[in-house]
């Protein structure tokens, strides 16, 4: 089963979209900071990574690149998500190795779309 990791401060976001990823077929774990989140791929090597730019923990750019860093082998496709623009933010993230951005609130098909475009799902 495709792994994926949830990184959301966020009750009420987060949940729905588990509730997406899960109705997908992607068996979803939630963490809610960077920290956390490293020490979770560090042990379990997910094969995506869904970001919220509010999460706890720093710049998301930040984040990606130390992901990238710490992987053992194939790095996870990183998706950062937000519900405000920010172009900087967003063009740095992928610089870092994001894979995409995606605004919210997210629509169940453009999700599906994205990770099969990304090869995570079929």
């Amino acid at each position: 089963m495709t792994m994926c990791l949830l990184i959301d401060e966020e009750g009420r976001g987060r949940s729905h979209l588990g509730e997406m990823l899960s109705g997908l077929g992607l068996e979803t774990s939630l963490t809610s900071g960077a920290d956390e989140a490293v020490r979770f791929c560090n042990d379990n090597a997910p094969d995506v990574v869904m970001l919220s730019a509010r999460a706890n923990g720093g710049a998301p750019k930040d984040f990606v690149k130390r992901l990238r860093m710490a992987a053992r082998g194939k790095p996870p496709v990183v998706f950062l998500y937000a519900e405000t623009p920010d172009t900087e933010m967003f063009g740095q993230s992928i610089l870092e190795g994001a894979a995409d951005v995606l605004m919210m609130p997210l629509d169940r098909d453009l999700l599906h779309f994205k990770l099969r475009q990304a090869g995570i799902v079929v």
